[in-house]
């Protein structure tokens, strides 16, 4: 167990490098639609190349299970993209991330609904002090961040839908197939749905600056086919709602890398936030002896 929870927090740490890259790319030149297409599609033909090449059997799926991975793919890669991206152009990265951190609590409800899992104290405990620290971390509380706008606010809470789904998708089929599997066809169907809407062709036609193809690739087999493997094989271990509640320690990572390689200072409330981030990730991490939390 505690090995699954190292690659959820291995998986989160990941996520959050990826807007260092992100930043770089749109001084580049690149739009976020462009970055998107390619986030999927380079996830997709790495952990393509890695089944072709280690082991074939596994490119392998049920027929019954098609329809899922479709909507697998559809919901939780494409549309999340959509939604996050058009989220953060409407209402600001803030207000974006503050309602993508809606994932935890909707994911706890859907997990219980779907896999009976607990909502029990501790639980509760977690979503209150992840979705509080998120709120700090991005600075929610600085009014010139939240551009809030009716569609902006639709947006920002369909990522944190999509988002949500994503463990419970993934739960779903852990024990049916493998994580590679599993990212292969769900980064695949994603990668061929957003390839109707954003492909970038002229980025392809056209000479790019060498740094461009070095933060592209970066974007698709860290942050995405790195922490989806290592997201979907701790799946196979850890219940969907807490294992949301661990890669919220996402936002925090961020904040982390932004100072470290960006210069952007913390502030002391995004410290604060930070540190209910990782009480809540200590917390859902205690042993079950600790039953006057669940009481």
């Amino acid at each position: 167990m505690t090995s699954a929870y190292m690659l959820i927090l291995l998986a989160a740490v990941a996520w959050g490098s990826l807007g260092i890259a992100g930043e770089n790319l749109f001084k580049l030149g690149l739009l976020p639609t462009q970055i998107v297409w390619f986030r999927s599609t380079i996830a997709f033909a790495g952990i393509l190349l890695l089944t072709m090449t280690a082991n074939r059997s596994r490119l392998r799926i049920k027929r019954h299970d098609i329809p899922f991975f479709l909507a697998y793919g559809l919901i939780s890669v494409a549309l999340f993209y959509l939604s996050y991206l058009t989220a953060i152009e409407k209402t600001g990265v803030a207000a974006a991330a503050i309602l993508l951190y809606t994932a935890p609590a909707i994911t706890a409800i859907l997990s219980r609904m779907i896999y009976k899992e607990p909502i029990d104290k501790l639980k509760l405990i977690c979503i209150a002090l992840t979705i509080s620290g998120c709120f700090l971390v991005v600075k929610g509380y600085d009014l010139n961040n939240l551009k809030l706008n009716t569609s902006g606010i639709l947006w920002g809470l369909m990522a944190g839908l999509t988002y949500a789904l994503y463990p419970i998708f993934g739960k779903h089929v852990a024990d049916k197939y493998h994580p590679w599997t599993i990212i292969l066809y769900s980064q695949g169907i994603g990668s061929l749905f957003l390839s109707t809407m954003f492909f970038p062709k002229t980025i392809i036609t056209e000479t790019q600056h060498p740094m461009t193809w070095v933060y592209l690739l970066y974007i698709g087999i860290i942050p995405t086919l790195f922490s989806y493997l290592c997201y979907n094989a701790a799946l196979k271990h850890v219940a969907p709602g807490r294992a949301s509640i661990i890669a919220t320690l996402e936002p925090v990572a961020a904040v982390f890398f932004a100072y470290v390689f960006l210069g952007q200072l913390l502030e002391p409330v995004q410290m604060a936030g930070a540190f209910l981030v990782v009480v809540a990730v200590i917390i859902v991490q205690l042993p079950k002896k600790f039953t006057f939390l669940k009481q």
